[in-house]
């Protein structure tokens, strides 16, 4: 495997870390409204305001532990590509390790997407 590939993927999970980072805080801060572009979208969350804000709430924790585990991947996915470029070594974790940390990041914002939805049903429930 070619180790340049392990020096894109860790950019690339850098990336996707950091920009779940950055919509997480927007979220949180009051600075991202509810919208049609940026967030987590369901028919529940954009049902109303206080169901957008509950639903973003209640996915928070899952959303840091989100971009902390593509960081972390991201991390071990650029020393594994550094080190094989480095020693002229081919291996396959370089392709293994960044595509299984891609299908956690994805699992994980599919959990804090369910979260979000079952908090906005729960306010909207409540509004009625």
């Amino acid at each position: 495997m070619d180790p340049v590939a392990g020096l894109v993927f860790g950019v690339g999970l850098f990336t996707l870390g950091a920009m779940i980072h950055y919509m997480k805080n927007q979220v949180a801060s009051g600075n991202i409204q509810r919208n049609s572009v940026i967030g987590i979208r369901t028919k529940a969350t954009m049902s109303s305001d206080s169901a957008w804000e509950a639903g973003h709430a209640s996915a928070s924790p899952m959303l840091t532990v989100t971009y902390l585990t593509a960081y972390a991947v991201g991390a071990i996915t650029l020393a594994i590509g550094l080190s094989l470029m480095l020693s002229d070594a081919r291996n396959p974790a370089v392709l293994i390790v960044p595509l299984t940390g891609i299908g956690a990041v994805l699992a994980l914002l599919t959990a804090a997407a369910v979260k979000a939805n079952s908090a906005a049903r729960a306010a909207a429930r409540e509004q009625r």
